[in-house]
């Protein structure tokens, strides 16, 4: 199956990933909505360091997870490029007035396009996505930032945070999330199994390691992984032949749902085996690598521990989303 590496070909922010791929930061060209030289400091991300404008005007997100986090921080976009096919962020965002361009997935815009834009800022998700694939060519148009997407969570959302000079709300981010996990653990009587399954494609089974983001939410959330899904391995995702689906049983039966992913693909096979409760929560937000999706996730659990409130998807997703903006104070 395709790793969860291998899926950020696909859609920038899906939570499968490439191996990182490298590159410089060649100069990035002046502000072009701007005579005056503006302020500039200094960051470094996945694939080098940038100077870029301490105060932006025209920022293009060339993904909506990109999109999405720079509205998290205050800095509405003038314009997000659908590359990541995430239905809820595109709600959150259009709720906010951002215009929303199509393109084809896992794309970037071309580059006649974007000299249209004049950008003074461009952002992408993922250094091994299509905004770290094409990052040499986006740098010679405007200083490009790639968002990580490796990590613990804490630490993505502080680097994240530091490139655009919101330590502060970064802090208030992860300070909302750990809340809503402790109110999570605070409703987990004794020891509560949670298996964490998904199907890519239809075609496509596996779960996700120990040590990425999502799962140490659920950790955190006072949740137990079957055995199966506590073994330490490398990689972003464990694909799981029909022989091991067996062993996935539990309390609790999470495969999210969403544009590339489809449950009852897994569901339907002869060698599934749930005795628990199976839901299907949103897949953009289990899998995503964002503030936000991390903020989403531990609301999703504080659901699953204590029994009350409903899973994130489209008819709650823009409350989840003004909770999380009043926690952080945007």
């Amino acid at each position: 199956m395709r790793t969860r590496r291998a899926f950020a070909a696909v859609a920038l922010a899906l939570p499968i990933l490439l191996t990182a791929c490298g590159g410089g930061d060649p100069a990035p060209a002046k502000a072009a909505k701007s005579q005056s030289e503006p302020a500039l400091r200094e960051i470094t991300h996945d694939l080098g360091t940038v100077k870029v404008p301490t105060k932006p005007k025209a920022v293009i997100a060339l993904d909506e997870v990109a999109g999405l986090t720079l509205l998290s921080f205050g800095i509405k976009p003038e314009a997000v490029y659908l590359a990541s096919a995430q239905p809820r962020a595109q709600e959150i965002l259009t709720a906010n007035g951002v215009e929303l361009r199509k393109i084809e997935v896992g794309k970037t815009p071309e580059l006649e396009q974007l000299t249209e834009d004049s950008p003074d800022l461009l952002v992408g998700t993922g250094a091994a996505g299509a905004t770290g694939q094409n990052y040499k060519s986006l740098s010679r148009l405007a200083p490009t930032v790639v968002l990580p997407i490796e990590g613990e969570w804490r630490e993505i959302v502080r680097r994240t945070a530091g490139f655009f000079g919101e330590e502060e709300t970064g802090k208030r981010q992860i300070t909302a999330a750990e809340t809503v996990l402790g109110e999570a653990a605070d409703a987990v009587k004794g020891e509560r199994t949670l298996s964490l399954l998904g199907n890519s494609f239809g075609a496509n089974d596996f779960t996700m390691p120990p040590h990425v983001p999502i799962s140490t939410l659920i950790a955190e959330a006072g949740f137990t992984r079957p055995v199966f899904q506590q073994k330490k391995v490398e990689g972003y995702s464990v694909p799981l032949s029909d022989e091991y689906l067996p062993e996935q049983d539990a309390e609790l039966i999470v495969i999210p749902r969403g544009e590339f992913y489809t449950p009852d693909a897994l569901t339907d096979k002869p060698s599934f085996t749930a005795t628990g409760k199976v839901v299907t929560p949103d897949a953009d937000v289990w899998f995503g690598m964002s503030g936000f999706a991390f903020y989403a996730s531990a609301h999703d659990l504080r659901a699953l521990a204590s029994g009350k409130g409903e899973l994130s998807s489209a008819d709650n997703i823009q409350k989840i989303w003004a909770a999380y903006l009043e926690a952080t104070g945007v």
